[in-house]
């Protein structure tokens, strides 16, 4: 079941004023890093830092492992578009 916070972060990433934003953030790693957790947790901290939504630990860290199976090459314009669609 997902949490009130998380909700709250898939909505913000899935405004197109947010996105922008959360573009830049995601260009900052690469395919590598998002396979591994714990810099894939750091991306979700910093994206959830900018777009100001709190998340504990376990939110982090299941949002982590959600992206850490998506597979995507945050380089890829298209990889990053059908997350945004996901997200919505």
């Amino acid at each position: 079941m997902e949490s009130k916070a998380l909700k709250i972060f898939r909505r913000k990433m899935a405004n197109p004023l947010h996105w922008r934003k959360a573009n830049q953030i995601f260009l900052a790693y690469t395919k590598t890093d998002l396979a591994n957790l714990e810099r894939t947790t750091q991306l979700i901290r910093d994206l959830a830092s900018e777009l100001d939504v709190p998340l504990t630990s376990d939110e982090q860290t299941q949002a982590a492992s959600w992206l850490v199976k998506q597979g995507m090459d945050p380089q890829s314009r298209r990889d990053r578009m059908t997350l945004w669609k996901k997200s919505k």
